[in-house]
Protein backbone atom coordinates (compact mmCIF):
# COMPACT_ATOMS: atom_id res chain seq x y z
CA UNK A 1 0.00 0.00 0.00
CA UNK A 2 1.17 3.68 -0.70
CA UNK A 3 0.36 7.09 -1.11
CA UNK A 4 -2.00 7.00 -3.76
CA UNK A 5 -4.15 4.16 -2.29
CA UNK A 6 -6.00 6.89 -0.65
CA UNK A 7 -8.77 6.70 1.83
CA UNK A 8 -11.43 9.46 1.71
CA UNK A 9 -12.88 10.61 5.06
CA UNK A 10 -13.83 13.16 7.63
CA UNK A 11 -14.85 14.67 10.86
CA UNK A 12 -17.08 14.77 14.59
CA UNK A 13 -18.26 15.45 17.91
CA UNK A 14 -19.97 15.28 21.24
CA UNK A 15 -20.91 12.27 23.02
CA UNK A 16 -23.72 10.02 22.68
CA UNK A 17 -23.93 6.92 24.05
CA UNK A 18 -25.08 3.56 22.55
CA UNK A 19 -27.89 3.36 24.50
CA UNK A 20 -31.68 2.11 23.85
CA UNK A 21 -33.22 5.28 22.28
CA UNK A 22 -36.90 6.51 21.04
CA UNK A 23 -36.97 7.62 17.14
CA UNK A 24 -39.43 9.45 16.23
CA UNK A 25 -39.87 8.88 12.43
CA UNK A 26 -41.57 12.09 11.22
CA UNK A 27 -44.14 14.28 12.26
CA UNK A 28 -47.58 12.37 13.95
CA UNK A 29 -45.53 8.80 13.80
CA UNK A 30 -45.27 7.26 17.20
CA UNK A 31 -42.40 7.06 19.26
CA UNK A 32 -40.68 3.50 19.05
CA UNK A 33 -38.02 2.23 21.47
CA UNK A 34 -35.27 0.48 19.63
CA UNK A 35 -33.03 -1.88 21.83
CA UNK A 36 -29.24 -0.68 22.14
CA UNK A 37 -27.56 -2.07 18.61
CA UNK A 38 -24.89 -5.01 19.51
CA UNK A 39 -21.24 -3.02 19.26
CA UNK A 40 -19.57 -2.89 15.86
CA UNK A 41 -15.80 -3.79 16.48
CA UNK A 42 -13.85 -1.40 14.66
CA UNK A 43 -12.48 -3.09 12.08
CA UNK A 44 -15.78 -5.08 11.36
CA UNK A 45 -17.74 -2.18 10.00
CA UNK A 46 -18.37 -1.59 6.35
CA UNK A 47 -18.77 2.10 6.07
CA UNK A 48 -18.50 4.35 8.88
CA UNK A 49 -20.28 7.78 9.26
CA UNK A 50 -17.99 10.96 11.05
CA UNK A 51 -19.69 13.45 12.66
CA UNK A 52 -19.13 17.06 12.49
CA UNK A 53 -15.91 18.12 14.73
CA UNK A 54 -13.99 20.73 15.64
CA UNK A 55 -11.03 18.83 16.73
CA UNK A 56 -8.00 20.10 15.82
CA UNK A 57 -6.91 16.37 14.54
CA UNK A 58 -10.19 15.97 12.78
CA UNK A 59 -10.58 16.41 8.82
CA UNK A 60 -12.29 19.34 8.37
CA UNK A 61 -15.32 19.69 5.79
CA UNK A 62 -17.10 22.56 4.53
CA UNK A 63 -20.33 21.49 4.58
CA UNK A 64 -19.84 21.46 8.70
CA UNK A 65 -18.92 25.03 9.04
CA UNK A 66 -17.04 25.15 11.98
CA UNK A 67 -19.21 23.56 14.61
CA UNK A 68 -19.51 20.52 16.45
CA UNK A 69 -22.65 18.01 15.22
CA UNK A 70 -25.45 18.23 18.05
CA UNK A 71 -26.88 15.93 19.72
CA UNK A 72 -30.16 16.34 17.58
CA UNK A 73 -27.98 15.95 14.69
CA UNK A 74 -26.86 12.46 15.45
CA UNK A 75 -30.29 11.63 16.49
CA UNK A 76 -31.54 12.42 13.32
CA UNK A 77 -28.51 10.84 11.52
CA UNK A 78 -29.10 7.84 13.38
CA UNK A 79 -32.86 7.29 11.95
CA UNK A 80 -31.91 8.15 8.87
CA UNK A 81 -29.23 5.19 8.91
CA UNK A 82 -31.74 2.58 9.88
CA UNK A 83 -34.52 3.71 7.51
CA UNK A 84 -32.11 2.71 4.58
CA UNK A 85 -32.80 -0.95 3.33
CA UNK A 86 -29.20 -1.31 2.55
CA UNK A 87 -28.09 -1.16 6.40
CA UNK A 88 -28.00 -4.23 8.01
CA UNK A 89 -26.73 -3.03 11.24
CA UNK A 90 -25.43 -0.08 12.84
CA UNK A 91 -23.61 1.21 16.31
CA UNK A 92 -23.34 4.42 17.60
CA UNK A 93 -19.75 5.57 19.07
CA UNK A 94 -19.94 7.86 21.88
CA UNK A 95 -16.05 10.15 22.28
CA UNK A 96 -15.18 7.65 25.29
CA UNK A 97 -15.70 4.45 23.56
CA UNK A 98 -13.93 5.98 20.84
CA UNK A 99 -10.87 7.01 22.62
CA UNK A 100 -11.17 3.21 24.16
CA UNK A 101 -11.17 1.38 20.56
CA UNK A 102 -8.35 4.37 19.36
CA UNK A 103 -5.75 3.18 22.15
CA UNK A 104 -6.50 -0.33 21.43
CA UNK A 105 -5.81 0.12 17.65
CA UNK A 106 -2.65 2.41 18.62
CA UNK A 107 -1.34 0.23 21.22
CA UNK A 108 2.18 -0.14 19.70
CA UNK A 109 2.27 3.56 18.41
CA UNK A 110 3.53 5.69 21.86
CA UNK A 111 3.65 9.30 19.93
CA UNK A 112 0.22 8.95 18.81
CA UNK A 113 -1.33 7.75 22.09
CA UNK A 114 0.52 10.99 23.57
CA UNK A 115 -0.85 13.51 20.86
CA UNK A 116 -5.02 12.24 21.09
CA UNK A 117 -7.14 12.98 23.93
CA UNK A 118 -10.28 11.82 24.30
CA UNK A 119 -12.06 15.32 23.26
CA UNK A 120 -10.43 14.81 19.66
CA UNK A 121 -12.21 11.87 18.88
CA UNK A 122 -15.36 12.13 16.85
CA UNK A 123 -19.08 10.70 17.31
CA UNK A 124 -19.39 8.51 14.44
CA UNK A 125 -21.53 5.44 13.43
CA UNK A 126 -20.36 2.03 12.00
CA UNK A 127 -22.35 0.62 9.93
CA UNK A 128 -22.37 -2.97 8.74
CA UNK A 129 -24.14 -3.47 5.24
CA UNK A 130 -26.56 -6.11 3.55
CA UNK A 131 -24.93 -8.13 0.48
CA UNK A 132 -24.84 -6.96 -2.72
CA UNK A 133 -25.84 -3.54 -1.19
CA UNK A 134 -25.22 -0.55 -3.04
CA UNK A 135 -22.11 1.52 -1.39
CA UNK A 136 -22.48 5.07 -3.20
CA UNK A 137 -26.24 4.80 -2.82
CA UNK A 138 -25.59 4.86 0.93
CA UNK A 139 -23.32 7.42 0.90
CA UNK A 140 -25.54 9.07 -1.61
CA UNK A 141 -28.39 9.11 0.96
CA UNK A 142 -26.25 10.43 3.93
CA UNK A 143 -23.63 12.84 2.50
CA UNK A 144 -26.37 15.76 2.59
CA UNK A 145 -27.56 15.03 6.10
CA UNK A 146 -26.46 18.16 8.54
CA UNK A 147 -24.00 17.28 10.95
CA UNK A 148 -22.13 14.82 8.93
CA UNK A 149 -18.69 15.70 7.90
CA UNK A 150 -17.86 12.23 6.17
CA UNK A 151 -18.30 8.83 5.32
CA UNK A 152 -15.82 5.90 4.53
CA UNK A 153 -15.97 2.65 2.94
CA UNK A 154 -14.13 0.58 5.19
CA UNK A 155 -13.52 -2.33 2.75
CA UNK A 156 -10.40 -1.81 0.82
CA UNK A 157 -8.63 0.30 4.14
CA UNK A 158 -9.13 -2.99 6.12
CA UNK A 159 -7.78 -5.15 3.63
CA UNK A 160 -4.40 -2.90 3.34
CA UNK A 161 -3.93 -2.87 7.41
CA UNK A 162 -4.30 -6.36 7.62
CA UNK A 163 -1.36 -6.90 4.96
CA UNK A 164 1.77 -7.47 6.65
CA UNK A 165 3.62 -4.67 7.47
CA UNK A 166 7.31 -4.42 6.51
CA UNK A 167 9.87 -1.42 6.50
CA UNK A 168 8.96 -0.15 3.54
CA UNK A 169 9.72 3.30 2.46
CA UNK A 170 7.91 4.85 -0.87
CA UNK A 171 9.56 7.67 -3.28
CA UNK A 172 7.04 9.12 -5.46
CA UNK A 173 8.61 11.00 -8.51
CA UNK A 174 7.32 14.01 -9.87
CA UNK A 175 4.97 14.09 -12.64
CA UNK A 176 4.17 16.33 -15.37
CA UNK A 177 1.37 18.77 -13.87
CA UNK A 178 2.06 17.06 -10.02
CA UNK A 179 0.64 19.63 -7.81
CA UNK A 180 3.29 19.82 -5.35
CA UNK A 181 5.63 22.41 -4.19
CA UNK A 182 8.46 19.97 -4.12
CA UNK A 183 7.98 19.48 -8.00
CA UNK A 184 8.02 23.23 -8.43
CA UNK A 185 4.27 23.36 -8.75
CA UNK A 186 2.80 27.00 -7.30
CA UNK A 187 -0.76 28.09 -6.50
CA UNK A 188 -2.63 31.16 -5.32
CA UNK A 189 -4.12 31.05 -1.88
CA UNK A 190 -7.73 30.65 -3.53
CA UNK A 191 -5.75 27.32 -4.34
CA UNK A 192 -5.67 28.40 -8.75
CA UNK A 193 -3.02 26.90 -10.28
CA UNK A 194 -0.13 29.49 -11.63
CA UNK A 195 2.78 27.06 -11.88
CA UNK A 196 2.60 23.42 -12.87
CA UNK A 197 4.81 21.25 -11.81
CA UNK A 198 7.77 19.66 -14.04
CA UNK A 199 8.32 16.19 -14.12
CA UNK A 200 11.40 14.00 -12.76
CA UNK A 201 14.11 14.19 -15.29
CA UNK A 202 16.42 10.90 -16.38
CA UNK A 203 19.44 12.50 -14.52
CA UNK A 204 17.36 12.81 -11.50
CA UNK A 205 16.12 9.60 -11.39
CA UNK A 206 19.57 8.11 -11.99
CA UNK A 207 21.10 10.20 -9.54
CA UNK A 208 18.43 9.01 -6.70
CA UNK A 209 19.00 5.46 -7.74
CA UNK A 210 22.75 5.83 -6.74
CA UNK A 211 22.05 8.04 -3.69
CA UNK A 212 19.20 5.00 -2.59
CA UNK A 213 21.74 2.06 -3.25
CA UNK A 214 24.70 4.37 -1.11
CA UNK A 215 22.08 4.83 1.75
CA UNK A 216 23.77 2.05 4.49
CA UNK A 217 20.13 1.66 6.06
CA UNK A 218 18.99 0.32 2.54
CA UNK A 219 18.35 -3.58 1.80
CA UNK A 220 17.49 -3.50 -1.29
CA UNK A 221 15.69 -1.10 -4.01
CA UNK A 222 13.26 -1.89 -6.84
CA UNK A 223 11.58 0.76 -9.48
CA UNK A 224 8.44 0.81 -10.69
CA UNK A 225 7.22 2.26 -13.58
CA UNK A 226 3.62 3.65 -14.35
CA UNK A 227 2.54 0.40 -15.76
CA UNK A 228 3.99 -1.76 -13.00
CA UNK A 229 2.46 0.67 -10.71
CA UNK A 230 -0.99 0.60 -12.79
CA UNK A 231 -0.77 -3.17 -12.55
CA UNK A 232 -0.41 -2.77 -9.03
CA UNK A 233 -3.09 -0.65 -8.30
CA UNK A 234 -5.27 -2.77 -10.50
CA UNK A 235 -4.96 -5.07 -8.06
CA UNK A 236 -5.38 -3.69 -4.72
CA UNK A 237 -9.09 -2.16 -6.25
CA UNK A 238 -10.05 -5.15 -8.15
CA UNK A 239 -13.70 -4.97 -6.44
CA UNK A 240 -13.93 -1.08 -6.84
CA UNK A 241 -15.21 -0.63 -10.43
CA UNK A 242 -15.74 2.84 -10.74
CA UNK A 243 -12.13 3.75 -9.16
CA UNK A 244 -10.70 1.56 -12.16
CA UNK A 245 -12.33 3.18 -14.74
CA UNK A 246 -11.51 6.50 -13.81
CA UNK A 247 -7.79 5.63 -13.18
CA UNK A 248 -5.28 5.57 -16.07
CA UNK A 249 -1.98 4.19 -16.82
CA UNK A 250 -0.90 8.33 -17.49
CA UNK A 251 -2.53 8.87 -13.38
CA UNK A 252 0.31 6.40 -11.93
CA UNK A 253 2.93 8.66 -10.47
CA UNK A 254 6.73 6.39 -11.02
CA UNK A 255 8.28 5.88 -7.54
CA UNK A 256 11.02 3.76 -5.89
CA UNK A 257 10.32 0.73 -3.45
CA UNK A 258 12.88 0.87 -0.77
CA UNK A 259 13.55 -1.94 1.78
CA UNK A 260 15.56 -1.09 4.82
CA UNK A 261 17.13 -3.47 6.99
CA UNK A 262 15.26 -4.65 10.15
CA UNK A 263 15.88 -2.22 12.89
CA UNK A 264 17.60 0.68 11.08
CA UNK A 265 16.56 4.06 12.00
CA UNK A 266 14.04 4.81 8.97
CA UNK A 267 13.82 8.80 9.87
CA UNK A 268 17.24 9.65 8.15
CA UNK A 269 16.84 8.19 4.87
CA UNK A 270 13.24 9.51 4.87
CA UNK A 271 14.11 13.30 5.23
CA UNK A 272 17.15 12.97 2.90
CA UNK A 273 15.44 11.52 -0.02
CA UNK A 274 12.32 14.29 0.47
CA UNK A 275 14.48 17.20 0.05
CA UNK A 276 15.93 15.14 -3.23
CA UNK A 277 15.31 17.18 -6.81
CA UNK A 278 12.55 15.20 -8.82
CA UNK A 279 10.83 13.77 -5.89
CA UNK A 280 7.04 14.50 -5.07
CA UNK A 281 6.47 12.44 -2.01
CA UNK A 282 8.50 10.21 0.37
CA UNK A 283 6.24 7.63 2.96
CA UNK A 284 6.99 5.33 5.26
CA UNK A 285 4.72 2.59 5.09
CA UNK A 286 4.10 1.36 8.44
CA UNK A 287 3.41 5.05 9.82
CA UNK A 288 1.42 5.41 6.26
CA UNK A 289 -1.07 2.36 7.58
CA UNK A 290 -1.65 4.14 10.57
CA UNK A 291 -2.39 7.29 9.22
CA UNK A 292 -4.61 5.49 6.58
CA UNK A 293 -6.38 3.97 10.04
CA UNK A 294 -6.98 6.88 11.96
CA UNK A 295 -8.42 8.17 9.29
CA UNK A 296 -10.70 5.38 8.07
CA UNK A 297 -12.57 4.47 11.75
CA UNK A 298 -12.33 7.90 13.61
CA UNK A 299 -12.21 10.76 10.42
CA UNK A 300 -8.50 12.01 11.91
CA UNK A 301 -5.42 13.17 10.39
CA UNK A 302 -2.36 13.28 13.22
CA UNK A 303 0.49 15.22 11.46
CA UNK A 304 2.90 12.52 10.71
CA UNK A 305 5.24 13.79 13.59
CA UNK A 306 2.73 13.00 16.12
CA UNK A 307 1.91 9.20 14.02
CA UNK A 308 5.43 8.09 14.48
CA UNK A 309 9.14 8.79 15.56
CA UNK A 310 11.89 6.59 14.80
CA UNK A 311 11.54 3.33 15.98
CA UNK A 312 8.16 2.88 16.74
Amino acid sequence: MDARLLVVGAAVTAGVAATAVGLTLGPGDEQIAVAAPARIEPGKADMTVIMCSTSALVVKEPRCGGRDATAEQVAAVERAVRRLPQVEAAYTVDQQHAYDDFRADFALNQPMLDAVKVTDLPVSIRLTLKQRADRREVEKSLRALPGIGGVTDNTATEAVLESRSEMLVNVFLCGKGTPLPSCGAKRKSDGTVVKEGKAATRAQTIALTKLIKDMPEVQSVTFEDQQAAYENFKRAFTSNKALLKSTKVSDMPQSFRVFLKQGSDWAKPVAMLRRQPGVASVSYVPCQKDGMLALSRYGMSPPEDKMCSPGS
